[in-house]
């Protein structure tokens, strides 16, 4: 069950998908719910919030989970009015004051720049040292390339051209996030222009890759605490589609998102093929801690 401010928009989408109990303000906390920060840096806040919280559904309908939205002070946000964030996002000095177990961190358009470039990097590695105390958290996209960069000195690096489209993969190691999946569920759609690299990961004793995609890069990795995806699995299915008519809209050399439309051919629905591993997923995760 999530416990969610009564006058989230979201709230409407999520109508059906998951029992909400909704609460007064954004700081009234259950003093039995599972407390997790979720950072969102993606340029659509509203639309991520519900990709988001539509798969933090546990296994245990009784189970209270009440997520917390961080918004940055360093960050300068173009795509939401300060009402909203003041409204519904708290700030890290609020999010330090209560019983944080968990965070999810998004990815975010910002995989050309150095790390340290970005407006925000000092702020963030604030944020990554808050979270290191954790008892688990995932880092989505480059969200995970910037934590593999700050906990593990772990490099990007540039493909010839962006990786679109929905894939599969191979399960390197067994895993308690991995229950109740088989091989063909692992299928994770990727939109990005940087990677990994494998011998990087493998360098380091305390990163193990839980999942690899079909040319052997690492997409699922883990250490102690922390899960490392480079992909977006907690996109919905016309996500990949709406992108796609963005680039092209904008005049932008891409290419049909690959194993997506039905034949392939952007002209037919998409096909929602990794929606069991996503919501599998993040059940087992919630219930890992």
């Amino acid at each position: 069950m999530l416990i969610l401010n009564k006058n989230m928009p979201v709230i409407e989408e999520l109508k059906g998908m998951v029992n909400i109990k909704t609460k007064d303000g954004k700081l009234n906390v259950s003093k039995k719910s599972k407390k997790i920060l979720v950072l969102n840096l993606m340029p659509n806040k509203v639309k991520t919030e519900y990709h988001i919280l539509r798969l933090l559904n546990t296994k245990n309908s009784e189970e209270e989970i009440e997520p917390f939205f961080l918004k940055l002070d360093t960050h300068n946000y173009k795509n939401i009015d300060s009402e909203y964030l003041d409204e519904f996002y708290v700030s890290f000095e609020e999010i330090k004051k209560l019983d944080i177990e968990a965070a999810i961190i998004t990815g975010a358009p910002l995989e050309k720049i150095k790390f340290e470039e970005v407006s925000y990097w000092e702020e963030l590695k604030k944020i990554f040292e808050f979270i290191n105390n954790l008892k688990s958290s995932i880092f989505i996209c480059w969200g995970s390339q910037a934590a593999l960069y700050y906990f593990h000195d772990i490099q990007k690096y540039d493909y010839n051209c962006k990786k679109f489209g929905v894939f599969t993969h191979n399960c390197e190691n067994s895993s308690k996030l991995f229950e109740n999946l088989k091989n063909e569920d692992f299928k994770i759609p990727h939109s990005r222009y940087t990677y990994v690299k494998r011998e990087d990961i493998k360098e380091k004793a305390n990163l193990e890759i839980l999942l690899s995609d079909e040319t052997n890069e690492p997409v699922i990795i883990k250490d102690n605490n922390k899960i490392y995806i480079s992909g977006h699995m907690e996109y919905d299915k016309y996500n990949l589609r709406d992108e796609y008519i963005r680039d092209v809209n904008n005049n932008l050399d891409i290419s049909i998102p690959e194993n997506y439309f039905l034949d392939n051919k952007p002209e037919n629905t998409p096909v929602f093929s990794w929606e069991k591993f996503s919501k599998v997923f993040y059940s087992n995760w919630l219930a890992s801690f």
